[in-house]
C-alpha cells in the first residue's frame, strides 16, 4: 500500500475484516508454491524448478530486510546506510549460538534478534544528535566499520574466515514431523511463515499508538513531543525493531546456507537493501514484498544468461533510478494505481470466485441452523460519528464511559485531564437563541455540535479577585538567552484556573518564545516554570504534555503522511497505557486501548463538525479547517491548560468570532484554562480574562482586558510612536487621540504589524 491508502482506512472501527476468496486463494497459491504445479498431478505437470524455489527463499529474506527498512525510513524518516551490517550480525551471531553454545534454530531465532536490536539501538544512540545526511554518513561509516573489523574478527566469524553451522533437523527423523531445513521445499514455509508473521505484526505496529508516534516524529518531532510523544525513545524503539528484523534475515540466510563469509555483507550490501526497499515504496510493505520478489527474479535471470553475470549491481541502480524519477511511490504504488484502474475486472473476477462459496456456505447454514445463531455478529458501523452503535435505552454518556478501559500512568508526574465525554452529552441552555425542543428532538450529537455556535454562553463564574483563583501556570521571571542575545528578560506569566489569559505584543516581541519556554522547548537561562503547583522548569518537553499541557504553534505542524482523523489520534497518545509487545501481537487491551482512543477522537470531531475531511490527508486542506484540526488535536489530549499560539491567524473575521465561541464553550463546558497569544486585538480583548503584554523580550504590562486598552505604553509600542501622558495618545499620523479611542489604535498597529 502507499502512504496515502495505508491511512485512508486507519480512521476506522478495531474489528476483524472479512476474509475474501481470492485472499484464500493468494494464500493457498503462496503456501503451495514449491509443489506446483506438478503436486498432486506430478505425473503429467512438470514441478516447479527447484532454482525457482531458491529464489523465493531468497525474495523472503529480501523482504524481512526491506520491512526493516520500512519502519525506520520510511514511518519514522531516519535514513539507514548500514541495513546490511545487521544481516551480517544476524548470521554470524547464528553461527556463534549453533557452534559454541549448540542453539540450533529456531532457538537461537529470538537470541539473534536481541543482539540485532541492541546493536541497532546503540547506532539509534547518533539519531539522537544527527539527522538528515549527517545521519546517513554516521550509518554507512558504521557499515563500513563492521565490513573492516568486526567482520574480520576470528571470534566473531570463525578461523577460516568463514562461519558455519551444522543442517538442523526439527522432530525425530524417519517421522511425518520431520522438518530437514537442508530441504529447500520445506525451508520455504519457514520462510513463508517468518515474512506473513512479520507482516502482520508490522501492519498492527502501523495501526498503534506506536505506529502513529512513528509518523508523527517524521513528519515534524517538536509537535510529536508536545503530544507526549518521546522521541528518544521511540527513535531507539524504531531502530531496535528495524534492527531486530535484519537480524532475523540474517538468521535465517545463515540456517538456509549454512556457511556465511564477510565477503558477503560487505558495506555496499547496505546500498542493495535500501535499492530494493526504495523500488518497492520506502513506506509500503506489501511494495517490500514485491521488490523482494523482483530482485529474486533478477538473481534468476543473471543465473540463466550468462551474458549478464556481474550485471546485477548496475540494474538494481537502473530500477532505483527509474523509481526515484519516475515513479517514486515504488512498486506497491503501481499496484494500487493499477488495481484501481482495472478495479472493474477485479470485482468481476471476485464475484465470479465467491459466488460458489457464498453457495456453499449457505447450504451449510441451511443444514445446520445453530451456526448460523452461533457465527452471527452485528457488523460495527465503520462511518466517523455514526450514532447507531448505541444500544436501545442507553444514552451516549453512559456507552461512552462502558468503553472507558482504566487509565494506568507510567509517567513519573501527576497526569490531570478533562473529561471530553461530557461533549456527548452537552445541551444547549435554555437562554439560547435556537428552539431548544426543536434541537433535542433529533440526535444528541448533532444537539451538541449545533450549541457551542449558536448558544449564548454566560460568562464563566470567577472569583472576583484575581488572587483567589488557584494557579495553572505560574512562569515567575522567566529569562531566555540564546547566546549572547536576551530574547526574553524577566517575563512573569500567570494563568489561573479557568481562565483565558491573552499574551500580546508585536511583532519579534518574544510572545512565542515565552511559550516555548514554558512548554520546555527552550530550557530558561533563569527564572522558574511552575505547572499545577509543581516545579517543571527542568522537565522535558513530553513529561509536561503528560502533565497536562496541550498546545498549537504559530505555523502549523501537522503531520502530512496521516489523516486528519490519524493526526487526531496521535493525541491520545499520553492516554494510552499499552506498550509495543502488545501493539505487535494486537492483544485484547490494545484493541480496547484503540477503541477508547477513536471514540474520544469522534465526539471532538463531531463537536467542530470536521467528518467530511476526517479521512482524508492533511495535505491540501484549506488553511482554515487546519487550523481547526490543530485545536481539536489540542482538545483531544484532554490538557487542562491549553497554550494557543495565533490560533487566528489566517482566518477571517466571520472565523474569528466563531474560534471566540469555540473558546469559551471549551472553557465553558471542559473547564480548561487557555493561555492565547494572538496579533488579532479585537478577539483577545473580547475573550480574554486577564492580559500580559510585552515588548522587545520584556514586560511592558499587565491587567484586564480594559486596563490594556487604555494603556497609553502599550499603545505606543503597538503604534512604534513615543509614550503620552496616560490621558492621552498619538495616532500613527501624529494627531491626538483620547483614551476611549485607544484600543482602535492598538487595533490599527496591530493590522499594520501583521
Amino acid at each position: 500500500m502507499v502512504p496515502s491508502e495505508c491511512h485512508a482506512t486507519r480512521g476506522r472501527d478495531v474489528r476483524a475484516s472479512p476474509i475474501r476468496a481470492r485472499q484464500v486463494v493468494i494464500a493457498w497459491l503462496v503456501l503451495y508454491f514449491p509443489w506446483l504445479p506438478g503436486f498432486p498431478l506430478n505425473r503429467w505437470l512438470p514441478s516447479v524448478p527447484f532454482s525457482y524455489i531458491v529464489d523465493a527463499n531468497l525474495a523472503g529474506e529480501y523482504a524481512l530486510v526491506a520491512f526493516s527498512l520500512v519502519i525506520l525510513t520510511g514511518w519514522v524518516g531516519q535514513i539507514s546506510l548500514g541495513q546490511g551490517s545487521f544481516v551480517g550480525i544476524g548470521a554470524f551471531t547464528t553461527g556463534i549460538l549453533a557452534r559454541r553454545f549448540g542453539i540450533p534454530f529456531p532457538l537461537n531465532l529470538p537470541l539473534v534478534a536481541l543482539v540485532s536490536a541492541g546493536v541497532a539501538s546503540m547506532l539509534g544512540l547518533v539519531a539522537l544528535r544527527v539527522r538528515g545526511l549527517y545521519l546517513a554518513v554516521a550509518t554507512l561509516i558504521f557499515a563500513w566499520m563492521c565490513d573492516a573489523y568486526l567482520f574480520s574478527q576470528q571470534w566473531f566469524v570463525g578461523k577460516a574466515a568463514a562461519s558455519s553451522i551444522p543442517n538442523t533437523v526439527i522432530g525425530h527423523p524417519g517421522t511425518m514431523t520431520t522438518f530437514d531445513l537442508s530441504n529447500q521445499r520445506v525451508f520455504y514455509l519457514v520462510v513463508v511463515t517468518a515474512v506473513a508473521t512479520a507482516w502482520y505484526a508490522a501492519v498492527n505496529l502501523r495501526d498503534s499508538k506506536t505506529g502513529r508516534a512513528f509518523f508523527a516524529i517524521r513528519g515534524s518531532e517538536v509537535a510529536a513531543v508536545s503530544l507526549a510523544v518521546d522521541v528518544t525513545r521511540y527513535k531507539l524503539l524504531a531502530f531496535a525493531v528495524s534492527g531486530a528484523l535484519a537480524g532475523i534475515a540474517g538468521n535465517l540466510i545463515m540456517t538456509n546456507v549454512r556457511v556465511a563469509t564477510p565477503v558477503v555483507f560487505q558495506f555496499t550490501v547496505s546500498l542493495f537493501y535500501l535499492s530494493i526497499a526504495v523500488v518497492g515504496g520506502i513506506n509500503s510493505l506489501g511494495g517490500g514484498v514485491a521488490a523482494g520478489i523482483l530482485f529474486a527474479a533478477l538473481t534468476e535471470v543473471f543465473y540463466r544468461v550468462k551474458t549478464l553475470t556481474g550485471w546485477r549491481d548496475i540494474v538494481a541502480v537502473a530500477l532505483l533510478l527509474g523509481v526515484l524519477l519516475g515513479y517514486p511511490g515504488g512498486l506497491g504504488a503501481l499496484g494500487t494505481a493499477t488495481e484501481r484502474r482495472f478495479r472493474g475486472v477485479t470485482k468481476w473476477l471476485s464475484r465470479l470466485i465467491e459466488r460458489p462459496i457464498a453457495k456453499g456456505s449457505a447450504m451449510l447454514r441451511r443444514r445446520r441452523p445453530s451456526d448460523g445463531q452461533i457465527g452471527t455478529v452485528t457488523p460495527v458501523p465503520v462511518e466517523v460519528g455514526d450514532r447507531r452503535q448505541r444500544r436501545p435505552g442507553t444514552s451516549r454518556a453512559a456507552a461512552f464511559a462502558q468503553r472507558l478501559p482504566t487509565r494506568r500512568s507510567r509517567s513519573p508526574v501527576i497526569r490531570r485531564s478533562i473529561d471530553l465525554s461530557v461533549l456527548g452529552r452537552t445541551a444547549l441552555e435554555p437562554n439560547s437563541a435556537v428552539d431548544v425542543r426543536e434541537m433535542t428532538a433529533g440526535d444528541d450529537v448533532e444537539t451538541a455540535r449545533a450549541s457551542w455556535r449558536t448558544m449564548v454562553i454566560p460568562p464563566y463564574p470567577l472569583a472576583p479577585d484575581r488572587s483567589e483563583r488557584p494557579p495553572v501556570l505560574e512562569a515567575e521571571h522567566v529569562v531566555v538567552r540564546f547566546g549572547g542575545l536576551t530574547a526574553v528578560n524577566d517575563v512573569t506569566v500567570v494563568v489561573r484556573e479557568h481562565e483565558i489569559v491573552g499574551l500580546i505584543g508585536p511583532n519579534g516581541a518574544g510572545k512565542t518564545t515565552t511559550f516555548n519556554a514554558i512548554a520546555g522547548l527552550n530550557e530558561p537561562t533563569s527564572g522558574t516554570v511552575r505547572l499545577f503547583g509543581v516545579d517543571a522548569t527542568k522537565f522535558p518537553v513530553h513529561v509536561r504534555a503528560q502533565m497536562g499541557v496541550g498546545r498549537t504553534f504559530q505555523l502549523i505542524q501537522l503531520f502530512p503522511q496521516l489523516t486528519v482523523f490519524d493526526n487526531l489520534l496521535v493525541a491520545t497518545h499520553v492516554h494510552n497505557p499499552t506498550g509495543i509487545f502488545s501493539h505487535l501481537a494486537l492483544m485484547s487491551r490494545a484493541i480496547a486501548s484503540e477503541a477508547d482512543a477513536r471514540a474520544r477522537v469522534r465526539l471532538v470531531v463531531e463537536m467542530l463538525g470536521l467528518e467530511e475531511v476526517a479521512s482524508r490527508p492533511t495535505a491540501g486542506l484549506p488553511f482554515g479547517i487546519l487550523r481547526q484540526v490543530e485545536i481539536a488535536r489540542a482538545l483531544v489530549t484532554e490538557a487542562p491548560l491549553l497554550m494557543l499560539d495565533e490560533p487566528a491567524s489566517g482566518l477571517d473575521n466571520a472565523e474569528t468570532d466563531e474560534l471566540a465561541q469555540l473558546l469559551y464553550f471549551v472553557r465553558s463546558q471542559l473547564g480548561v484554562s487557555i493561555l492565547l497569544i494572538e496579533h488579532d486585538v479585537r478577539m483577545v480583548t473580547a475573550v480574554s480574562d486577564y492580559m500580559y503584554v510585552i515588548n522587545r523580550g520584556e514586560p511592558l504590562a499587565d491587567g484586564t482586558p480594559s486596563e490594556i486598552q487604555s494603556n497609553p505604553e502599550v499603545i505606543a509600542a503597538y503604534l512604534g510612536q513615543a509614550e503620552e501622558p496616560k490621558s492621552a495618545a498619538n495616532d500613527s499620523n501624529g494627531r491626538h487621540i483620547s483614551s476611549d479611542a485607544s484600543i482602535a489604535g492598538v487595533e490599527q498597529g496591530a493590522e499594520v504589524l501583521t
